[in-house]
């Protein structure tokens, strides 16, 4: 199986960039990465099959802790925010078959785990479908109730949904204070 969702070439290179600057300790120009993450969401086309949508969209919400409280520079807020706005509006919010999505997971736990997941959306034959959600989710789930009652193949299949970027982005959103509008 190929990648799941589009990734660029150099996506690890970019995830090690942005978790950097999630914890504090990133040596390069946080803000020239940020906005190169946030102009490449703001070209790449709506749809989750023209290009990597989702993948730019969890590279900002990875951002947002530094965007929200890092002190960027004059600019750099308003251009994340546009580019998420964007993709935010994106979703018109029709009803989909799933009754969850992985954006429902709590920011926290999701950026945390945001490493594993990607790893395993880029190349899922070589992984445990298992490896898509933080283990904390599923905690005081009721039998029955999703995710807990999934399978690999029916989360791998809400990553895929076309409404998980816009909800992503929506979360990104809400970490910076800022509306969909």
């Amino acid at each position: 199986m190929s990648t799941v969702i589009p990734m660029p070439a150099d996506w690890a290179d970019l995830c090690s960039s942005w978790e950097e600057i999630r914890h504090g300790y990133h040596a390069g120009d946080k803000d020239a990465t940020v906005r190169d993450c946030a102009r490449r969401l703001a070209t790449t086309a709506a749809g989750p099959k023209d290009g990597p949508v989702l993948f730019w969209t969890l590279g900002l919400l990875t951002l947002a802790p530094y965007v929200a409280f890092g002190d960027p520079g004059p600019g750099v807020e308003d251009e994340v925010t546009a580019a998420l706005r964007r993709i935010a509006r994106g979703d018109d919010s029709g009803s989909c078959a799933h009754g969850w999505h992985p954006y429902d997971v709590d920011v926290d736990e999701m950026l945390e785990h945001l490493p594993t997941a990607l790893e395993v959306l880029n190349s899922p034959a070589d992984h445990t479908l298992n490896g898509l959600l933080p283990a904390d989710c599923l905690d005081g789930l009721d039998d029955g109730a999703e995710p807990a009652n999934l399978s690999g193949p029916e989360v791998l299949d809400r990553w895929q949904c076309p409404r998980t970027a816009p909800g992503f982005a929506r979360a990104a959103l809400d970490h910076l204070g800022a509306t969909v509008h």
